[in-house]
């Protein structure tokens, strides 16, 4: 079961406290949805330039998106391509047996 941060480590997060413990959350807040959105609702007065970094840093999609959407759509036609070949070794096996079976008169 994952544990999420209570909204006060956000917070203080948000206020760009150099506290450890809290500067621990950056992994887990940029993976969380749900801390992302919580971060999103948070009804604190904006004072600094630091929440809107910080928003940005978890908004903003993962570094390696292009390179994960491309293997998954070469895997994606690969396996197209081997269904294709699957088919094709079928319909020949179809044809021989239409051949060997069917009655010459």
């Amino acid at each position: 079961m994952i544990k999420h941060p209570s909204k006060r480590a956000l917070r203080a997060w948000l206020a760009g406290d150099s506290d450890p413990n809290i500067i621990k959350l950056d992994d887990h807040i940029g993976s969380c949805a749900r801390c992302a959105e919580l971060l999103e609702n948070i009804d604190e007065p904006r004072t600094d330039g630091a929440i809107g970094a910080n928003l940005a840093m978890v908004l903003a999609p993962p570094t390696d998106l292009t390179e994960r959407l491309e293997e998954r759509v070469a895997a994606k036609l690969d396996s197209r391509q081997v269904v294709g070949y699957l088919a094709e070794l079928f319909g020949a096996g179809m044809e021989t047996s239409k051949l060997l079976l069917t009655d010459e008169t």
